[in-house]
């Protein structure tokens, strides 16, 4: 517990919708430890459901790719001028920064300045690409706390302070109805597959991956006649986006506000955008591709910047291909098509892939990530 005092305050940083999901499972285990903390922040609708007071919502800052921030550039500096400003009139007890470096990282370098402690949660992928940040991350971040274990290791041989807590997916991984009671909520054919469209949590992301997970769609139902589709709406997203590009499509394609866990459990195959939903897709093993697709001048420089073998966290995890992945010029609609056939059609391959999905769940064990985030937040209060 923190020492007698003034009113602990945190303040909480995520940059995409994932983010604003474990900022609030953290603010929730945060207020179990020190009931009159206050928590404000940068998040979405699941961080404000926690009691974090929004000082600016998630969604300004959905973009990906060099071009995409390069467009929307003006209004993401003015985005981290104000998360600047108000850090420095709040002057939290610790900042805790969630993924999405590009933005938080000028933000420890603020904090630094005004002797804010600063907790990192969910590292950047510099064992991936950009290593030279690991020189921003040593200087500003007093604390940092890893969700993979690997990660670990990179961070204590470069001298930051670090703690593997364990992955806050992994808490979550479960659904809250059965299959049967899904498809009657969304009026889906009990005689029929159900496919998973995840186009992604940001703007940019659907632009340029759900149309070929549509076309895809429309290439398989043309090959089958007992498929249906679903695709889930992320709340970072605005309300009409995705349905616009469902509205256009040759094909009849369900969208759903349910549980991401609610949906993936449901499904018998996912197509899905790169990203931590491939994870939260492993956990509940449900068989499942990847693609990733970015503007092609972003692709091509960073082709050249990005040093790993495979996009998906789990391949990532495992070092190997365990569901396959479709990037930029192989994200085609007769790619994706085609793996989604086989899918549903092979049970062996699907039996290898659900057996391997099991051994990553294995890995990342059984650590209340978000506790264990949370302990690490008030020890470093309790620091100063």
């Amino acid at each position: 517990m923190a020492a007698e005092g003034p009113q602990p305050r945190v303040m909480i940083v995520a940059g995409e919708a994932s983010g604003d999901l474990y900022g609030a499972r953290l603010a929730r285990e945060l207020e179990n430890l020190l009931p009159d903390i206050t928590c404000c922040g940068l998040g979405g609708e699941h961080m404000r459901k926690a009691g974090v007071r929004l000082l600016a919502d998630v969604s300004e800052l959905s973009v990906i790719g060099l071009v995409e921030v390069i467009r929307h550039y003006p209004r993401l500096r003015n985005l981290l001028n104000t998360m600047k400003q108000e850090l420095k009139q709040i002057r939290p007890d610790v900042l805790v920064l969630i993924d999405s470096p590009d933005f938080n990282l000028p933000l420890a370098r603020q904090a630094a300045r005004c002797g804010i402690r600063v907790m990192y949660y969910v590292s950047p992928q510099i064992w991936a690409w950009r290593s030279s940040r690991i020189r921003v991350i040593k200087k500003c971040v007093d604390q940092m706390a890893t969700v993979f274990p690997f990660e670990e290791k990179f961070y204590r041989d470069a001298g930051v302070p670090v703690e593997y807590v364990g992955h806050p997916l992994v808490e979550d991984a479960h659904a809250s109805m059965d299959r049967d009671a899904f498809f009657r909520a969304h009026r889906l054919s009990t005689d029929k597959k159900l496919v998973g469209l995840f186009p992604g949590s940001r703007t940019s992301e659907v632009e340029y991956n759900f149309p070929t997970l549509v076309q895809a769609a429309a290439d398989l139902a043309r090959r089958r006649s007992d498929v249906q589709f679903i695709t889930p709406v992320a709340s970072t997203l605005p309300a009409d986006f995705v349905h616009g590009f469902v509205r256009d499509s040759a094909v009849q394609i369900t969208t759903s506000t349910a549980g991401i866990y609610d949906v993936i459990h449901a499904c018998d195959a996912i197509a899905a955008t790169s990203g931590t939903v491939t994870l939260q897709i492993t956990l509940m093993q449900t068989p499942m591709l990847i693609i990733y697709k970015v503007s092609p001048l972003t692709y091509r420089i960073l082709s050249r910047l990005v040093n790993f073998t495979y996009a998906g966290i789990a391949n990532v995890i495992a070092d190997k291909m365990i569901s396959r992945e479709f990037i930029q010029h192989e994200a085609t609609p007769d790619n994706v098509a085609e793996e989604l056939q086989k899918l549903l059609c092979d049970p062996v391959y699907t039996y290898r892939m659900k057996e391997e999905m099991g051994s990553i769940r294995d890995a990342l064990g059984e650590k209340n990530g978000s506790a264990e985030a949370a302990r690490l937040a008030v020890r470093l209060m309790n620091s100063g």
